[in-house]
C-alpha cells in the first residue's frame, strides 16, 4: 500500500511541473500539498510495518535465551555470539601483559582457536623481524599487521618478547648448567619496581587451667622486601649468519642467553649480594643466616655429617627439602667407604649416583657460588633446606632486542637480552649450611 502512494505522489508531482510551466501557480501549490500528504501518509505506514515487525520478533524470542542443557543448545538461536566468545578464550592462567606466544605452555594449551592463531602470527613475524637484513628493512616491508604484531605488548623500551617454545636444545656446548635452582624456588610474577611480603610467625598452644587466664601469644609480624634489579647480556652475531636461513637464530640465541641467565641466577640465590644479584641465602644481604652444621672433619667427609645436618634441620623443614653442592663434593660423598666395609652412598655401579642423598633431591650447580669444590678447614660445601622459602620475584619475562647500526663497522648485528627481578630469602630456619671443621 505504501508503495503505491509513493507512486501516486510521483505522479502529482510531475504535474506539478507541468502546472508551473503553463503559469498555473495555485493549482501547483494544490497539487504539491496532495503529493506531501500522500508521502507522509506512506511513510507512516512503512514505520508501522517495521514496529510490527520488532514485535513480532519479541513474541517469537526464546524465553530461556542461556542454553542449561544439551536440548537448549541444539535450539538454541543461531545468532549467539558464544562460538566467538570460546575462539577467542584466555584461561584463568593467562600472565597480563605478554602477548599471546610469550604465554606459558599450559596456557597456550588452553587458549581459544583465535587466540592460538594469534600466537603463531606473532612467532612467524618474530622470526621474520629476526632474519631480516636490517630492522629498517623489516619495517619497511611489514604489512600492518605484522606491524602491530611486534609493536603489541612490547615494553617501554620497545622489546619485543621471546616465545616460551623457542627455547629448545641446538647444536653448542652449554657450558655450566643453568636454572638448576629456579623450579625449586617460590617464584612470584609482581608488577612494581619494589614491594614487600609480609610474613607472620607462629603461635604457641598450651593447656589452660580452669579459671585461669589466657596467655599473651601475639606472634610476630615483619615483612620481607623486594627491589628489582636488572640483568642481561648482549650477543653480536654476522651479517652471514643471518643470511643462513638453515639456521634458527632464535632458538639457538634464546638459548645460550638462557643458559647464562640461569647460571647467574643460581649463584645469586646462593650467595649473592642483594644489591647487583639476589640476596643469596649464604649471604647476609638478606639480613638473616641459616645456621652451621659443623662437621667431624677438617678436610673429609663421612656418613655422620650428612645424617647430622639431615636431623639438625627442623622435621617441619625437611619435608620439600633438598641438597645443593657442587658435583666435585658429590663425589666424594659418592665415595663415602667405597673401598671399605661401612655406610656407602652408592650401592653399586649401575646405580645413579649422587641424584639423592638420604632420599632427598640433590642439585648440583657447578657455578662460582660460594659453595667449596673442596673440603678445606672452615669451608661450607653444601646447604641443605626447603628452597619454596626462597622467592624469586620477576617483574618482566626474558626481552629480547637488536641494534643494525652500534656494530655496522663490523658488518655485525648487536642483540641485547635483559630480564628483571630480585629474590630474597624468607625463612633462614629452613636451611642449614654444612660447613668442615676447624684445623
Amino acid at each position: 500500500m505504501s508503495r503505491q502512494l509513493r507512486e501516486e505522489a510521483n505522479a502529482l508531482v510531475e504535474r506539478a511541473e507541468h502546472a508551473l510551466e503553463e503559469g498555473k501557480i495555485d493549482e501547483m501549490d494544490r497539487i504539491i500539498e496532495d503529493a506531501k500528504s500522500k508521502m507522509e501518509t506512506a511513510d507512516a505506514m512503512d514505520k508501522a510495518a517495521s514496529d510490527l515487525q520488532v514485535l513480532k520478533g519479541e513474541f517469537s524470542r526464546p524465553m530461556n535465551t542461556v542454553p542449561v542443557a544439551s536440548r537448549d543448545v541444539e535450539n538454541y538461536n543461531p545468532g549467539d555470539t558464544t562460538a566467538t566468545m570460546k575462539a577467542d578464550y584466555k584461561p584463568a592462567t593467562w600472565v597480563k601483559g605478554l602477548p599471546a606466544m610469550a604465554q606459558p605452555m599450559w596456557v597456550q594449551d588452553q587458549m581459544g582457536p583465535n587466540v592460538k592463531e594469534h600466537a603463531r602470527f606473532q612467532k612467524d613475524t618474530f622470526v621474520k623481524w629476526m632474519k631480516a637484513p636490517s630492522e629498517q628493512a623489516f619495517w619497511k616491508n611489514a604489512t600492518p599487521d605484522e606491524a602491530k604484531a611486534m609493536q603489541e605488548d612490547s615494553d617501554v623500551e620497545g622489546g619485543f618478547f621471546v616465545p616460551e617454545e623457542f627455547i629448545n636444545q641446538v647444536i653448542h656446548d652449554p657450558g655450566v648448567p643453568g636454572s638448576v635452582l629456579r623450579p625449586l624456588c617460590n617464584v612470584i610474577r609482581v608488577a612494581s619496581k619494589d614491594g614487600y611480603v609480609p610474613s607472620l610467625a607462629s603461635a604457641t598452644w598450651a593447656a589452660i587451667a580452669e579459671e585461669a587466664a589466657y596467655s599473651d601469644q601475639t606472634p610476630a609480624v615483619s615483612q620481607i622486601p623486594f627491589s628489582l634489579e636488572k640483568s642481561g647480556g648482549l650477543i653480536k652475531v654476522t651479517r652471514e649468519l643471518l643470511d643462513d636461513s638453515a639456521i634458527n637464530l632464535p632458538t639457538m640465541l634464546s638459548q645460550i642467553f638462557q643458559e647464562a641467565a640461569g647460571r647467574f641466577e643460581d649463584v645469586g640465590i646462593i650467595s649473592g649480594n642483594g644489591t647487583t644479584q639476589y640476596a643469596g641465602i649464604m649471604s647476609s644481604s638478606s639480613g638473616q643466616v641459616p645456621d652451621d652444621y659443623t662437621m667431624a672433619n677438617a678436610t673429609s667427609v663421612v656418613a655422620a655429617d650428612l645424617i647430622g645436618i639431615y636431623y639438625t634441620l627442623e622435621a617441619q623443614h625437611r619435608a620439600n627439602a633438598s641438597w645443593i653442592m657442587k658435583s666435585a663434593i658429590a663425589a666424594l660423598i659418592t665415595s663415602i667407604a667405597v673401598t671399605a666395609a661401612g655406610v656407602h652412598q652408592i650401592p653399586s655401579l649401575t646405580a645413579a649416583p649422587t641424584d639423592f642423598i638420604l632420599g632427598k633431591a640433590n642439585s648440583m650447580v657447578d657455578s662460582a657460588s660460594g659453595l667449596g669444590a673442596t673440603i678445606t678447614a672452615t669451608e661450607r660445601i653444601a646447604l641443605f633446606g626447603d628452597l619454596k622459602q626462597y622467592f624469586i620475584f620477576d617483574r618482566v619475562g626474558f626481552t629480547l632486542r637488536r641494534n643494525d647500526s652500534l656494530y655496522m663497522e663490523n658488518d655485525q648485528v648487536g642483540f641485547f637480552a635483559s630480564r628483571r627481578g630480585d629474590g630474597q630469602l624468607t625463612l633462614a630456619a629452613a636451611f642449614k649450611m654444612c660447613r668442615a671443621a676447624a684445623s
